[in-house]
């Protein structure tokens, strides 16, 4: 390999590094994967892996990792009415990022990766050559550099490819006599005001709990979960310490994903979910898309990577320009939306299965006007 360290350096063991680390470490691609932390390490996440995340994640079977499955969704409107559906098969599965990324992280080092963990990135130099950089404690040359480092992305940030808007996310795991008494479901609150929703759903032997927002800043987020917590009678659950906050980055149409020999992926490229705040399936998406790419531009089949850009553009955000405009209606209005759509079953198990990723929102965007305003001029009852 020459003055080379790897032909491909990636930076963070989450869900995208990891993925991104075993598709081309299986196609025979020198990999070098650098973690800041010692894994298996905790991460605040919903850790919720959709029905689409999990078809991503073929041929890899996710389920020694998976704390529960769940079927039964409730969605609570912001005047305490209640719309509960159960679907033949789980909506979601949920884990804990600390085995979920470990769980990965193993797979990328079996197809033949090398992982590098305690090694935190402090500075990142790209030319059409290839890529410098240096950790707290040596530098490394690769020929490609894929930021794979999460929402507070070092190499995004020096790239000059940080997303500009932020969303903001709490998670909260709750003390285990939580589940006693809990249904099994997930359950959505989507209260006037919060420009967002709080959200419950089981892990394991307890329940996490959070809230999330499109703002920017929430500096009452205490009052929102704790008035959450308090609906769902679960105060006495609450650990201060196991809360965690931490930003959803969220690209924009006009958004540059590379620069030169580098690109980001997932998170550090904004690649969330606006309205659910969900990024593990677009950290999976983005950086099989990202390997793709790289694969062809080693092989000598493109000249830059440029096509990733185009492919996330193309691909990915027209999906997330929709959910931005659903997540606009819903958290402007969700009393009115409740009311005069999830209150019908059909609504409803479109609207689980929006969220279990089988439905897409440009689609439920046109079966919300085609059967939205017919469902506005029925009489009420």
């Amino acid at each position: 390999m020459g003055r080379y360290d790897a032909d491909v350096l990636i930076v963070g063991a989450g869900p995208a590094g990891a993925t991104a680390a075993r598709w081309l470490a299986e196609k025979g691609v020198a990999v070098l994967l650098l973690e800041r932390q010692r894994l298996p390490r905790y991460k605040p996440c919903g850790g919720a892996l959709t029905r689409r995340t999990l078809k991503l994640l073929t041929p890899l079977d996710a389920t020694p990792v998976m704390e529960a499955t769940v079927q039964t969704l409730t969605v609570e409107a912001p005047d305490g009415n209640r719309f509960t559906i159960t679907l033949p098969e789980p909506l979601i599965a949920t884990v804990m990022r600390n085995r979920f990324d470990a769980f990965l992280t193993e797979a990328a080092v079996s197809a033949g990766a090398r992982l590098r963990e305690g090694e935190s990135v402090t500075r990142c130099e790209v030319s059409e050559e290839g890529v410098t950089v240096t950790t707290n404690r040596r530098t490394y040359r690769a020929r490609f550099l894929v930021g794979a480092d999460g929402a507070n992305s070092v190499v995004a940030h020096q790239l000059g490819l940080r997303p500009r808007h932020r969303a903001l996310s709490f998670v909260a795991e709750l003390t285990p006599d939580a589940k006693a008494n809990w249904d099994g479901s997930i359950h959505l609150l989507f209260p006037s005001q919060l420009n967002g929703y709080a959200w419950c759903f089981p892990k394991g032997t307890h329940l996490s709990a959070g809230i999330y927002s499109l703002r920017p800043m929430l500096p009452d987020w205490q009052r929102w979960l704790t008035g959450y917590l308090s609906r769902l009678r679960l105060s006495d659950c609450f650990q201060r310490h196991r809360l965690q906050g931490h930003p959803v980055p969220l690209a924009d149409k006009f958004a540059q994903f590379h620069r030169k020999t580098a690109l980001v992926v997932g998170d550090a490229a904004g690649l969330a979910d606006p309205f659910t705040g969900e990024g593990i399936s677009w950290a999976i998406e983005s950086a099989q898309m990202a390997a793709t790419i790289l694969w062809q531009r080693l092989n000598g089949d493109l000249d830059s990577l440029q096509p990733y850009t185009d492919a996330v553009r193309h691909r990915l955000l027209p999906e997330l320009r929709a959910a931005v405009w659903f997540a606009r209606l819903l958290f402007a209005f969700p009393q009115v939306c409740c009311r005069w759509f999830l209150r019908h079953e059909d609504v409803l198990r479109n609207f689980a299965q929006l969220l279990s990723g089988e439905v897409t929102y440009r689609i439920l965007w046109r079966k919300v006007w085609r059967k939205g305003f017919v469902l506005l001029a029925r009489p009420k009852g």
